[in-house]
């Protein structure tokens, strides 16, 4: 038991610890104390390479092919569709709090998204480094220590701690929602995959959506939707149905692993 926490904890301060490292070094090369949008991007990019290729190459997060020679296509459409089905009713739950993001982080944010290399660092890369991090290095040690019968604890654990390195209230609220069906998978079908799939999908909507919709960051659900609320009703209960049938396909094709 003391062993595994303790490899949690060394998997996860490993990730702070390349990230900050990262961070320090954009700063001295591009010669500023001010985060700057391609700073963040390039540190983004340079954290999410060496996290991959670490957690790889000391096996914290073992990779194999097992999974995809399953040929598991179906599966992964319907995980892309839980991911759009969850996205508008995830978007008017954290509304309803009435939190907002820091404006530092919103600024960075937003400065990756309006950048084309944005993609590379939000879209492609993070998903997979922080898929090896949370779902395979720190997870798969928790559910070691709970087991499958009390796997949901390390679920919920493993959330937890996805959330809490997101550094604010509401992105660490969005993440912490996300990693309950991000673990959910993991433990199914005991591999990435699939939780790199809905990562990828779920920044690849945000992006898309700073793109083709400027400003919409600064909007809440009703907002987008000109005040009427009927529309915005409509489309959370769209979602859900969307959300549902994706849910209930996912859980018929995982239920046997």
């Amino acid at each position: 038991m003391k062993r595994t926490l303790l490899d949690t904890a060394w998997y996860l301060a490993a990730f702070l610890i390349i990230q900050y490292v990262c961070m320090m070094a954009a700063m001295i090369g591009f010669q500023t104390k001010a985060i700057t949008p391609m700073m963040n991007i390039v540190s983004t990019i340079a954290a999410s390479i060496i996290t991959i290729a670490l957690y790889g190459w000391r096996r914290w997060a073992p990779l194999n092919s097992i999974y995809l020679n399953t040929r598991p296509w179906f599966t992964l459409f319907w995980v892309v569709c839980l991911t759009i089905g969850a996205s508008i009713p995830l978007t008017a739950a954290l509304d309803a709090t009435g939190l907002q993001m820091p404006d530092v982080y919103k600024q960075m944010f937003k400065g990756m998204m309006h950048n084309d290399f944005g993609f590379i660092a939000v879209g492609v890369l993070v998903p997979i480094a922080e898929e090896m991090v949370f779902r395979g290095a720190i997870l798969r040690r928790l559910l070691d220590l709970t087991g499958h019968q009390k796997r949901w604890i390390a679920i919920v654990t493993s959330a937890a701690l996805f959330g809490l390195v997101h550094g604010n209230m509401l992105q660490g609220l969005n993440a912490f929602a996300l990693g309950l069906p991000l673990g959910w998978m993991y433990v199914r079908t005991r591999s990435i995959v699939p939780g790199v799939v809905m990562h990828f999908t779920n920044n690849s909507l945000s992006y898309i959506m700073y793109r083709m919709y400027p400003g919409a960051d600064e909007m809440t659900l009703r907002e987008f939707y000109g005040g009427d609320m009927t529309r915005v009703w409509l489309s959370v209960v769209f979602s859900l149905m969307i959300f549902g049938a994706a849910l209930y396909q996912l859980n018929m094709r995982l239920k046997n692993n």
